[in-house]
């Protein structure tokens, strides 16, 4: 009977504390311009960029009302410098390219690109921009 009081009791906690973990790996934004992920244009709107189930962390998905995008990251560090819930886009001209995650604190994640940042870079007038989440 103590052995079922007990794992009834952990059965619960986990429940209870699986929406926070979740919440920790989505982040939700108000994109004001349109934007390019792995190559597909997404345009400006409301939206949700969270993990999806992968063991290593490394599968995300950004999702709009009218469209999404999955992509694969690596994880960043920002040792001296800790970061609010937010993402961050390199601008190029007039054009955006989403680039990292950031959840909160010293560690987020990088998405991963063939040559976008190199191309958009030797174009010149590129500056980062940071989005919060909402």
């Amino acid at each position: 009977m103590k052995f079922f009081k007990v794992s009834l009791f952990f059965a619960l906690l986990v429940a209870a504390c699986l929406p926070a973990v979740a919440q920790a790996n989505q982040l939700r934004l108000d994109i004001p311009f349109n934007f390019i992920v792995k190559g597909k244009t997404l345009p400006a709107g409301h939206y949700t960029v969270k993990q999806l189930g992968s063991i290593d962390n490394s599968v995300w998905a950004i999702e709009g009302a009218h469209d999404s995008a999955m992509f694969l990251t690596d994880p960043v560090e920002s040792p001296k410098t800790a970061h609010n819930p937010s993402v961050i886009f390199l601008k190029a001209g007039d054009q955006y390219s989403l680039l990292q995650i950031w959840g909160g604190g010293h560690s987020g994640r990088e998405v991963l690109r063939s040559n976008v940042k190199q191309t958009m870079v030797a174009e010149g007038n590129s500056k980062y921009v940071e989005i919060g989440a909402e």
